[in-house]
């Protein structure tokens, strides 16, 4: 027993609390078991289990399902080096949570990831299982633009680099950025940011370098998911006549951010001058603004695809105290547009829609820094490349984790909110304590009442149990 002594005045008093060592099942991680739970309702350890590995000809003592549970344990409480395995091996509180036999130790998990990886099967597994339990928990994304009966849901394409720095990783090199590191491309649909593909990069790789086919796939995945229409938000980096082609030919609809590369704003104001509408209205004294929707065609294939160009120019001929400028300054916002049904498009609604597709920044921040994955933990590329996987496995589990916690009545959250922070889903649902009970053949997880996400989390397990 540790006893803490205070003093208070020049009186030394025994603190009310004591520490002591119990034999009791205790964890600090209860919400562990939803994501346990999640993972028994798919069929990832079969299809796993029948992968096998070339150049392991005996039978494994810990199964590849072990592992992946192992590492998907892990990702679920934001750590992502191997060597943190080891804090579990003995806890049979973790391997009953995430229904694992046997806890793998840090080289065995590192090394069977390193073997799983070299297998293409092993990411499609993954993706397949993601996708398919999203759909089985009827996970609710949320349209980015209703218009008349027609709603559209965001498919939102973006990079983000990942720092890593003072490292000798297969595949770091200079991102954009300026620093050394990966940069992985991310494709998320619905409001909500549900990952449907991902995919690790060098860092010195080009977003667009093979994109049509990246987006083809994102494209396929996200139509499971959904029977709206898919709008792809791509910006200024994908801008090119390929993703236009993919787009079309899969009949999604999509803004996509031009690049003016070398082309003169001057120019494009006179045109837009000639051609467009104004639409300030003169209401700001040496501004002027212009809207050009010009129709745009395609031909593939043999067939004949329209979609528009929306063009905004701004002239400022004045400072905004009034000082007038020797030379205008020009702004100009360009988009590849097509929303089908609608052939003229207002540039407020394609600059909504644009803008709406900042969010997917939130995301990128909460893979980088609430699932702790910006420093992936392997330094070979392939590995990397599967953990990068399983991160986007956990991302979507617990993100279906607090969407379904936030539509339960008794959410201790009073205001509305359309969406949780996954580093806020691993703190207040993940890492709940809990004590685990045997009885009766059976386990126990044990909640307190005092704790105000006991009951919405009790409540969820069971309606995901009653729609089975």
């Amino acid at each position: 027993t540790l006893t803490i002594l205070h003093q208070v005045g020049d009186v030394m008093k025994d603190f009310p609390i004591r520490f002591v060592l119990t034999d009791e099942a205790i964890t600090p991680s209860a919400g562990l078991a939803l994501v346990g739970y999640l993972l028994h309702r798919t069929k990832l350890d079969k299809r796993v289990n029948a992968l096998r590995l070339p150049t392991v000809r005996r039978e494994v003592h810990i199964s590849h399902s072990d592992v992946i549970r192992s590492m998907i344990g892990l990702l679920a409480t934001g750590k992502t080096d191997f060597d943190h395995i080891e804090a579990y091996r003995q806890d049979d509180i973790f391997s009953a949570s995430m229904g694992i036999q046997h806890v793998p130790s840090s080289p065995t998990l590192r090394q069977r990831l390193d073997q799983l990886a070299c297998l293409p099967m092993t990411e499609t597994i993954l993706w397949e299982e993601s996708i398919r339990l999203l759909i089985q928990r009827h996970a609710t994304l949320s349209p980015c633009w209703t218009k008349g009966k027609t709603t559209w849901l965001p498919l939102d394409i973006d990079g983000s680099p990942f720092d890593n720095s003072d490292t000798k990783k297969e595949g770091v090199s200079r991102t954009y950025k300026g620093f050394d590191g990966f940069t992985p491309l991310f494709a998320y649909a619905g409001k909500e940011g549900y990952l449907v593909h991902a995919e690790l990069r060098p860092g010195k790789q080009h977003v667009q370098d093979n994109m049509p086919s990246f987006l083809v796939t994102a494209i396929r995945r996200a139509r499971q998911l959904t029977s709206s229409r898919l709008l792809v938000r791509m910006d200024a980096g994908n801008d090119a006549e390929a993703n236009v082609h993919v787009c079309l030919k899969e009949d999604v609809d999509f803004v996509i951010k031009r690049n003016l590369r070398r082309e003169s704003k001057a120019l494009w104001f006179q045109i837009a001058s000639q051609k467009g509408k104004r639409v300030d209205d003169g209401q700001s004294e040496g501004v002027q603004t212009y809207e050009l929707c010009l129709p745009q065609k395609a031909a593939i294939d043999g067939n004949t695809y329209t979609y528009v160009q929306v063009t905004q120019v701004t002239e400022r001929t004045m400072e905004r105290n009034g000082q007038l400028m020797l030379v205008p300054d020009y702004e100009v916002e360009s988009y590849w547009v097509r929303l089908k049904g609608y052939e003229h498009v207002r540039m407020s609604d394609v600059l909504a829609l644009y803008h709406d597709h900042a969010t997917c920044e939130q995301f990128h921040s909460e893979l980088k820094s609430d699932l702790d994955l910006e420093r992936l933990p392997s330094g070979k590329m392939k590995t990397n490349a599967l953990v990068l996987v399983m991160g986007a496995f956990v991302y979507n589990l617990l993100r279906l984790i607090g969407q379904d916690l936030l539509s339960d009545p008794r959410h201790p959250l009073h205001h509305k909110v359309k969406r949780r922070r996954i580093k806020t889903i691993i703190q207040t649902v993940i890492t709940m304590a809990g004590r685990l009970v045997r009885r009766s053949r059976q386990i126990w997880m044990k909640l307190t009442r005092r704790s105000g996400y006991s009951e919405p989390l009790l409540n969820v397990y069971q309606k995901w149990r009653e729609a089975r």
